[in-house]
């Protein structure tokens, strides 16, 4: 049997995260296995988004937040924030992708999709 880990804590948080990405502009994913961390990503989905300092203070507004560390710059102009709570016992990876103010990204659009 594998040791108990805190899934259950991160799966009931998702829905107010999810509230709070949301009315910044932004849609929430959730990845990884919820084992060691709740790593998320917020993606830029109304015309008009937050900054991400922004929905990280919301968050730890809203939330009992331990520890938040520094933002970090990662792969495809992600930023990322870590925040701890529960005494640093549970770990939230928060990622945002950058807003593109262009249709064209990554090696642009498919031919004949709306926009090209």
């Amino acid at each position: 049997m594998k040791p108990a880990n805190y899934a259950p804590i991160y799966a009931c948080v998702y829905a107010q995260l999810a509230e709070v990405a949301r009315s910044h502009g932004y849609a929430l994913s959730a990845h990884g296995s919820l084992a060691a961390d709740f790593d998320l990503v917020c993606i830029p989905w109304a015309k008009d988004v937050s900054a991400p300092q922004d929905v990280v203070d919301e968050i730890t507004n809203s939330f009992a937040i331990d520890q938040i560390g520094e933002a970090g710059q990662k792969e495809h102009g992600r930023i990322a924030f870590t925040i701890s709570f529960s005494f640093g016992e549970c770990r939230l990876d928060l990622s945002f992708m950058p807003c593109l103010r262009s249709a064209v990204s990554c090696g642009g659009l498919p031919q004949g999709a709306v926009g090209a």
